[in-house]
């Protein structure tokens, strides 16, 4: 009996001067131990109207040792009024002696309204040593931080624009057009297009044209695309140059900032041709017909127009002259000459002209070269089709050929 309990008090002062030892040692490691070198990041990839991207990082450098275990590892964010908009949480895990560990988490930030440019954050967690797998020893610790995100707009990098644009058809009110405006935002935050005018002038600086407005939001680090449409008046067919001008400001509003950043871009546009305006595939349809009639001292021709206006435009038929030539081989002579009157050629409609023409039996023997009679009579149409006030017009020149012995001669 009293050998086992020599045994017992054997037993429990053996386990009394090991716990000794262990509370010693960790006693020891404690008043030795190092607190970890804690750096925070904040990587913003995007800033919207409503929400805030960013990636958090934490840097943690051991100094110590032996292995730190880091636990209950978070962010608080809170604005300078008190109110929490921030918790990001991270894995905890062990830091091995002498290294660096980088714990990361990416987190999206919701909000609405006005968002303070400052956030008031605090890291805290739990760091400590791990003895043997078995005993464990944790300490708290806490870090303020005060982040601002006023320096990410000192400096804003202005978006680039450019152009395509082009003419696709032509009404009575004017020449339709439509163009793309592409703009390119190197920022990580949203900008928006404000007071955005285009406008199109000549080479004297004269507006030609009414268009659409350009209004909209410029997405982060990217390219948004902006359609315009517009009509140019007839005027700007008449100029040498046309220059499609942007211009506007693009703004900031984000987190209690306001800013703007002008922008503009030019393009030039080629001056359209209203032959291929009108007609497209199609052409302006023309046939000539002669009724001659004989009169005491000659012939009395009645020359016939009939014209088809394939467009959707009115034409103005302006400068028609009708002669009339003697043709031997190839060396003309005229016999006679008539100017027409100007006219209107309605839209997808025949229209149909004439004038008349005296020609003296004189003329008509003499109208050879070198002998009495050509080798054919000419009849000729020529002059312009245009639009009511356009300088550009459409020449246009026709023959109808007659032989002599068709007349008797």
């Amino acid at each position: 009996m009293e050998r086992k309990i020599s045994l017992g008090v054997l037993l429990l002062v053996i386990l009394i001067i090991i716990n000794v030892l262990i509370g010693g040692m960790l006693i020891f490691f404690i008043q030795d131990i190092r607190e970890p070198e804690i750096k925070v990041e904040f990587i913003l990839s995007q800033i919207t109207t409503d929400e805030l991207r960013f990636t958090a990082k934490i840097s943690m450098k051991n100094n110590n040792q032996y292995d730190l275990v880091i636990k209950n590892l978070n962010i608080i964010g809170k604005t300078p009024d008190g109110d929490i908009i921030l918790d990001v949480r991270f894995v905890g895990g062990s830091i091995p002696a002498r290294q660096q560990r980088v714990f990361a988490t990416n987190e999206t930030l919701a909000f609405y309204g006005v968002l303070s440019s400052k956030i008031y954050s605090s890291v805290q967690g739990i760091f400590g040593l791990n003895f043997a797998g078995i005993f464990e020893k944790t300490i708290p610790f806490h870090i303020n931080i005060t982040a601002s995100f006023q320096d990410l707009f000192k400096n804003i990098s202005s978006p680039t624009l450019s152009i395509l644009a082009e003419v696709t058809e032509i009404t009575e009110n004017g020449v339709l057009f439509q163009g793309n405006v592409r703009v390119n935002n190197p920022n990580l935050f949203e900008m928006s297009l404000e007071d955005f005018a285009t406008r199109v002038e000549t080479e004297d600086g004269d507006s030609v044209g009414e268009f659409s407005q350009i209004q909209g939001t410029v997405i982060a680090n990217g390219t948004t695309d902006f359609f315009l449409n517009g009509t140019l008046f007839y005027e700007a067919l008449n100029a040498k140059t046309l220059n499609l001008i942007v211009a506007g400001n693009a703004g900031v509003h984000l987190m209690g900032i306001d800013k703007s950043i002008p922008l503009s871009a030019s393009a030039q546009l080629l001056v359209p041709d209203i032959k291929e305006l009108l007609f497209h595939n199609e052409s302006l349809g023309i046939t000539l017909s002669l009724d001659a009639k004989i009169r005491f001292r000659g012939f009395l021709t009645t020359i016939g127009l009939a014209l088809y206006n394939p467009s959707k435009i009115p034409l103005q038929a302006h400068d028609l002259i009708c002669s009339i030539y003697g043709l031997t081989g190839e060396n003309k002579k005229l016999i006679a000459q008539k100017p027409m009157q100007v006219s209107t050629l309605e839209p997808e409609k025949q229209d149909f002209l004439e004038t008349q023409i005296f020609v003296p039996y004189l003329k008509l023997v003499t109208a050879g070269i070198r002998r009495l009679f050509p080798d054919w009579f000419v009849i000729r149409l020529q002059g312009n089709f245009s639009i009511a006030g356009v300088d550009q017009a459409i020449p246009v020149l026709i023959d109808a050929t007659i032989s002599p012995h068709v007349i008797g001669l």
